[in-house]
């Protein structure tokens, strides 16, 4: 536990570094109780996130404000994943808008999907 104190507090308590997150996910045996196995669950859909949906300049952190999502197993699908990216990459492309900016950051690959997508593969009344 004071690992992950010691963690937060480099990043001022709002973040883990990617590569700590990875290197504490690895399974040391097979036989877990299932307290633990959920544990390891969350961090790494909690390493998911940071390293795709919701990746910031840095690259190389995630924000710990993803876990309260993460909390019950059986509630992770009810949320609302595509509107909370959407609303990522809306902020990253307003924060990149900016005209000191020189990056931006987010899941790109969203943007460039919905740039290619053909208007009469889209249903405006759907």
């Amino acid at each position: 536990m004071n690992e992950i104190h010691e963690e937060l507090r480099l990043h001022n308590g709002s973040a883990l570094r990617l590569n700590w997150l990875r290197d504490k996910l690895v399974l040391k045996s097979t036989s877990l109780p299932e307290e633990r196995i959920h544990f390891v669950v969350r961090g790494f859909l909690l390493f998911v996130l940071g390293c795709t949906l919701f990746c910031d300049k840095t690259g190389s952190s995630v924000s710990v404000s993803y876990l309260k999502y993460l909390g019950d197993m059986e509630d992770i699908a009810s949320v609302g994943w595509g509107a909370a990216t959407l609303a990522h990459l809306y902020r990253q492309l307003g924060i990149a808008s900016r005209a000191k900016c020189r990056q931006i950051s987010g899941f790109l690959t969203l943007l460039e999907v919905s740039s290619f997508t053909p208007p009469c593969l889209v249903d405006p009344f759907a």
